[in-house]
């Protein structure tokens, strides 16, 4: 079963899952922020995989990410990711610096980066096996800062090959001095992507 061939109940289903997944991950990073942190309504939709990249940019376009193989009653893998401003930008915020201060990413920045998409890629799967009645974890994170288009490659690589389209999440977080884009991208292969579906009863 591949995302691209659900019926649109089957896809309303999924973003329905989606949208909780999405509200779990935000809440979870507006606690580690010390300020005040307005999270848009998260977009939702199903694409095909070849065009993640295109999301920020194309595949030329610089972004950090942060990437997690699925452990447990499903395959497949999640990926933080935001455009290389958008990333620093996050950092800033984390630390609760004006907007431009950090400038590039050393082994402080990588790993708050990396704490940051680790957190919101645990709430979101936590919320999807809640739901969908699943032991399942994500694998230790691991940060790349990279052309959109070869972080892809990697995802692809990791899944083995199988994912053919992604779940994606988009949102941006905004305070009053800048706003953040971030988007969390679902790839389950289509086995787990049935076993999702038949514990929903949407198989």
């Amino acid at each position: 079963m591949r995302l691209e061939d659900l019926t649109p109940m089957q896809q309303d289903t999924l973003r329905e899952l989606g949208s909780i997944g999405a509200g779990h991950a935000a809440t979870a990073l507006s606690q580690l922020v010390d300020t005040q942190v307005l999270l848009s309504t998260p977009r939702l939709e199903i694409i095909p995989f070849a065009e993640v990249p295109r999301v920020f940019g194309g595949p030329e376009q610089l972004v950090g990410a942060v990437y997690s193989r699925l452990l447990g009653d499903i395959d497949g893998g999640i990926l933080f990711l935001a455009p290389r401003d958008s990333s620093l930008a996050l950092v800033d915020l984390m630390h609760s610096h004006p907007p431009g201060t950090t400038k590039s990413f050393g082994r402080e920045e990588e790993a708050l980066f990396t704490h940051i998409g680790s957190i919101m890629t645990a709430a979101y799967v936590a919320a999807i096996a809640r739901m969908a009645d699943l032991n399942v974890l994500p694998a230790p994170p691991a940060f790349v800062l990279d052309m959109a288009g070869a972080i892809l490659q990697v995802a692809t690589v990791e899944v083995g090959m199988k994912a053919t389209a992604a779940l994606l999440v988009r949102t941006s977080f905004q305070d009053e001095q800048t706003s953040i884009d971030v988007g969390v991208f679902f790839l389950p292969d289509p086995d787990s992507l049935e076993v999702i579906l038949g514990r929903l009863g949407m198989a």
